[in-house]
């Protein structure tokens, strides 16, 4: 099947990524470096990202059997999370790093290096998982992850250890992969609404750096052979395919209003009269968007704004009341997940019959000021 152009930039491995049409990139599985480089456009998207992660991780990891903590298993915990692995990065760094993963696409992973100790962040576009032949409907029985370039024998035995370590990759135990999933995770939500808010960036940005003059058309006395098209404020050379296409364009640049697309177009030498078509919307007209950026965000990651700093409190309830609510509805169900997650490197460190979870780990209901109600 062949390639279709880009409209935009006319490459043939372009989706969208050259314009940042989100939903597009993920259609076609935009390499991860594009994605990376539409993140850092985005108002306060990786801001929030990073407060929810801290957030969660706002209070300490505990080691717990039955229904009380051990502390000497506590303590072993906090050391592992402090430890190194074989990229300089700590245990807790790489387990960040995963769920910022999930929280981002919808999974991240966890491998469990089970000589060394240590875990290794992983993306899904890095993992590659084997079922048994014929799939279950219901239930997803995986026999292995692959991870590089990996020469998977016919019979394949993977070790006490978990995992096979070839010369440019890695077979690794499922009991050895810890898997963070969401449903609710940025690229499902309302993607819409994000392209908005980055496109709405982005003429703000070319509106304070460019003159956006609209579209101007010079009409002369005596016709000439060629089309001079001035983008902006830089001249571009004659040139004969642009030629042939610039009356077909003019009606698409006027309809799409881009700054980048603000044209003179020069029909002859000397011109008698000049035509200027006004950008349609002005930046000013963006406001009750640009005003509304914190709600956009923090909707896509599922975060209410006062966990992440933003906004302002309302009505009469205390903002204390507002917090413990936003703990309780969001916050607590969030820690609750990661910790069930973790406990399988609690398993693996000090035994079956003990789990993992947050020093704040019972719910907290919310309550009124009662002097902010009586006001």
């Amino acid at each position: 099947m062949n390639e279709i152009p880009c409209e935009s930039c006319e490459k043939l491995g372009c989706h969208g990524e050259c314009e940042n049409y989100i939903l597009q990139m993920i259609e076609h599985d935009a390499e991860r470096d594009a994605f990376d480089r539409l993140f850092k456009e985005i108002p306060k998207f990786n801001y929030v990202l990073n407060e929810k992660i801290n957030a969660i991780f706002g209070t300490d990891l505990e080691v717990a059997k039955g229904s009380e903590v051990d502390e000497d298993q506590t303590e072993a915990l906090s050391k592992f999370l402090y430890s190194k692995n074989k990229n300089r990065n700590t245990n807790l760094f790489e387990i960040k790093r995963a769920i910022k993963e999930k929280e981002i696409f919808g999974e991240g992973y966890l491998f469990f290096d089970s000589k060394e100790k240590n875990v290794y962040a992983l993306a899904k576009s890095e993992i590659t998982e084997y079922q048994e032949a014929e799939k279950n409907p219901i239930i997803d029985n995986i026999l292995y992850y692959t991870v590089g370039t990996v020469d998977v024998p016919d019979e394949l035995e993977i070790g006490a250890d978990g995992f096979i370590e070839q010369e440019a990759g890695y077979i690794i135990s499922p009991e050895n992969m810890i898997k963070f999933k969401s449903d609710s995770y940025a690229l499902n939500s309302d993607l819409r609404q994000l392209q908005i808010l980055l496109d709405i960036n982005r003429k703000i940005y070319e509106s304070t750096t460019k003159r956006d003059y609209g579209d101007l058309f010079l009409f002369t006395t005596t016709a000439t052979k060629e089309i001079v098209s001035a983008v902006a404020k830089r001249v571009k050379d004659k040139a004969n395919e642009t030629i042939k296409k610039m009356r077909e364009r003019v009606a698409k640049l006027i309809k799409r209003n881009k700054v980048d697309d603000s044209n003179v177009v020069v029909l002859d030498e000397s011109y008698k009269s000049i035509t200027q078509v006004k950008p349609v919307t002005l930046v000013k007209d963006y406001q009750f968007i640009w005003e509304n950026q914190d709600d956009i965000i923090t909707s896509v990651f599922n975060f209410p704004m006062l966990l992440a700093g933003l906004g302002d409190e309302a009505g009469n309830v205390s903002k204390e009341a507002l917090l413990k609510e936003a703990r309780a509805n969001t916050l607590t169900p969030i820690k609750a997940d990661t910790a069930n997650a973790l406990t399988d490197i609690a398993k693996k460190l000090c035994g079956e019959e003990y789990y993992l979870r947050f020093q704040d780990y019972s719910e907290v209901n919310a309550d009124y000021d009662k002097e902010a109600t009586q006001q």
